[in-house]
């Protein structure tokens, strides 16, 4: 029996030490991190609908150390740090003072893939803030990493934008851009465009587009183009009698080969469409932008097989994308199911590779000219899957999802916010 014992846990050990060297693709959700192993979304026949499609297998199940966590790559290694005041201890949580709340270290938490579990770290001071309504973005060139935390919630003597040094691995507090709109319905984010930090805040009325400079740590205003990325999204805003349209944010940048300028970038974002009578839908977009000055030449709607989900989801999705290198990527749309009891969030999950069109190099893309819509990527989906969460509703919506280990020149943003 001693024996027995012995081979199962020397079995069990091995597979760890394996799943921890093997690309695996990693889903949060609110309240456990789920991993799938990349080699089981094996490519198949191209599927045109989402019935009856299987779930993926799944390696591995972690409960989260608190609510709502929210990870970020540096040093090689995955972490994570609380987003919500709930991860407090009590009498501070109900503190109303601000002078209290920022003098908590909130406690950094490593995913230990080679060990299946999720641990304190000492390797990391605590982060300065939790990241409530926060964004964070890495930039594979330096390894630092990003943070804009608590727009819309000024702490005071601080800017709410921070950067975690690679060296030093010191939370250095940056200045924050000159433009932004401080109205209340204002929308922020921050994302990468190849190696160039972003910073865009737009409501229905005024927008702005800033580029940190690394260097100097000052932000660059970049509103002044009418084709830049700020302005490409609110022109594309429709509201009002039975009709909406919401151009999101971009959630990832991709560099692909055959492009004639090395200027030049994809970045994937969504669009929510809802036409009468009550009829919607969520699409990919696929943006032709220039990383330097986030200017738009072009775009693409990809079908990557979000349409005609069956049963149906409500609206809007929550979406996610992963590079999986070399053009492949991995989409996720996450949403509840429409009219069903007790409430169900499906998971949609669809692996695509993009490649440029020939013809693309040829195109005078700094020409300044409005942004195009025309084909400029080829599309290969290689498979489609679906799985089901019941008695859920929002807390299990994937809030985040990145591969292990990290591809090569990999992107790891995430965003805190709802959509």
């Amino acid at each position: 029996m001693a024996e027995l014992d012995a081979a199962e846990s020397k079995r069990r050990k091995s597979e760890k030490v394996e799943m921890a060297n093997e690309a695996c693709l990693c889903l949060m959700t609110y309240r456990k991190l789920i991993v799938v192993k990349l080699s089981n979304l094996k490519e198949e026949v191209d599927v045109k609908d989402w019935t009856c499609l299987p779930p993926p297998p799944f390696e591995m199940y972690l409960d989260l150390p608190g609510h709502d966590m929210c990870p970020f790559e540096f040093d090689s290694k995955i972490y994570m740090a609380p987003s919500e005041r709930t991860s407090l201890p009590p009498e501070i949580r109900r503190s109303k003072s601000d002078s209290i709340v920022n003098l908590v270290s909130w406690t950094i938490y490593e995913i230990k893939f080679e060990e299946s579990r999720i641990a304190p770290t000492g390797s990391l001071d605590g982060a300065p803030f939790p990241f409530h309504k926060s964004y964070i973005a890495n930039t594979p060139g330096s390894g630092d990493v990003y943070f804009c935390i608590n727009l819309r919630r000024r702490f005071k003597y601080s800017s709410g934008f921070y950067v975690l040094c690679s060296g030093s691995r010191v939370w250095k507090p940056l200045m924050a851009p000159g433009a932004i709109i401080s109205e209340p319905r204002v929308d922020n984010t921050m994302f990468v465009l190849d190696n160039n930090l972003f910073f865009l805040s737009s409501t229905e009325r005024d927008s702005c587009l800033a580029r940190f400079d690394p260097i100097k740590e000052t932000w660059m205003d970049m509103s002044a183009a009418d084709n830049n990325l700020s302005n490409f999204r609110k022109g594309r805003i429709i509201s009002g009698r039975g009709q909406c349209r919401i151009t999101y944010f971009p959630h990832i940048s991709v560099s692909l080969p055959g492009l004639g300028s090395s200027n030049y970038t994809v970045c994937l974002t969504h669009e929510y469409v809802m036409e009468s009578p009550h009829t919607h839908l969520d699409k990919v977009l696929a943006i032709l932008v220039n990383h330097q000055k986030g200017l738009v030449a072009l775009y693409q709607y990809l079908d990557v097989g979000f349409e005609g989900i069956q049963p149906p989801m409500e609206e809007p999705g929550r979406f996610n994308f992963v590079d999986l290198g070399n053009g492949k990527l991995c989409a996720i749309c996450s949403a509840e199911l429409l009219h069903f009891e007790p409430d169900s969030s499906t998971h949609c999950i669809s692996v695509f590779t993009l490649s440029m069109l020939k013809d693309v190099a040829a195109l005078q893309l700094d020409s300044g000219a409005p942004p195009m819509e025309r084909d400029f990527l080829q599309v290969t989906v290689h498979r489609k899957s679906v799985f089901t969460m019941e008695n859920c509703g929002l807390t299990n919506y994937i809030r985040h999802a990145f591969v292990w280990p990290p591809t090569k020149g990999g992107r790891f943003q995430h965003r805190t916010t709802p959509f």
